[in-house]
């Protein structure tokens, strides 16, 4: 009888799809950071080996990839030029925090990461190819200079198949007449009826679908760039995406699983 109920509950589970739905808290659990899209300044936030939840801005994050304890711990003003820092080096300070940096590291870059984009205000449901053509502005200074990298804002770029990514620029309606660079991320095919639930929160102010990318950081690098008569050196997190979804974060729910697409990470 034991055997039988047995038999007849994995059934159950197999043959209903809501027993093995995914939703943003079974997608996200096991990741160790996570980006904040909601701040002045983007950060990313980790438990880092302290047993501290702290949030990190990009550059600190890039210091961290590139191992490099005097802008992780932010020393720069301390120890401003090289032989300052060649001496700082033999210290015991020194390897403490290097020791500290390196726990660190090994968490962000042994774990997989999520960040979730607020589709508020996006382009509509594309009816021809069955697909929603999703547009992220960037900045000229944070476009990564690597092809095939979805540029963010703060110097965070991702991997995405070129099949499924382009950039385009738009002209401003404002007085400045600047120039907007937007990344057009387009998704898997999405059924009208979903696509239809989709739309109508894209108008809402307090829009809760979200494109949620789940990745691995690989490293921190920097590119110079031009910013008027200016040249800067802008830091950039580099990461490899290994998931893509569309889901509602007041819900939970997920409208369209497009990891597919990242086959060769999988």
């Amino acid at each position: 009888m034991k055997r039988l109920l047995v038999i007849a509950l994995i059934s159950m589970v197999f043959a209903n799809p809501s027993f093995s739905q995914k939703t943003i808290t079974s997608i996200t659990e096991n990741c160790v950071f996570k980006v904040l899209e909601n701040e002045d300044v983007r950060t990313i936030q980790f438990i880092n080996a302290e047993g501290k939840t702290k949030k990190y801005s990009v550059d600190e994050i890039s210091a961290l990839l590139q191992k490099d304890v005097i802008k992780y711990y932010k020393l720069y003003n301390k120890y401003s030029t090289e032989l300052q820092v060649n001496e700082f080096k033999k210290t015991e300070r020194y390897q403490e925090l290097y020791n500290s940096m390196m726990e660190d590291y090994n968490i962000v870059t042994k774990g997989t990461g999520y960040w979730m984009f607020n589709l508020r205000y996006n382009n509509p449901y594309d009816v021809k190819n069955r697909c929603f053509n999703i547009k992220i502005g960037f900045d000229d200074l944070y476009r990564y200079s690597a092809s095939g990298y979805l540029c963010l804002k703060e110097g965070v770029a991702l991997t995405y198949p070129s099949t499924y990514l382009s950039r385009t620029q738009q002209q401003s309606n404002l007085a400045t007449n600047g120039i907007f660079n937007y990344n057009i991320v387009k998704t898997t095919t999405i059924p009208e009826e979903t696509a239809l639930k989709i739309e109508k929160t894209l108008r809402d102010p307090y829009c809760s679908t979200r494109l949620l990318l789940v990745f691995k950081l690989t490293k921190g690098t920097k590119e110079k760039k031009s910013a008027g008569y200016y040249q800067l050196t802008q830091n950039f997190v580099v990461g490899e995406t290994i998931g893509a979804y569309l889901v509602n974060e007041k819900t939970g729910e997920v409208y369209a699983d497009m990891s597919s697409i990242f086959k060769n990470n999988l």
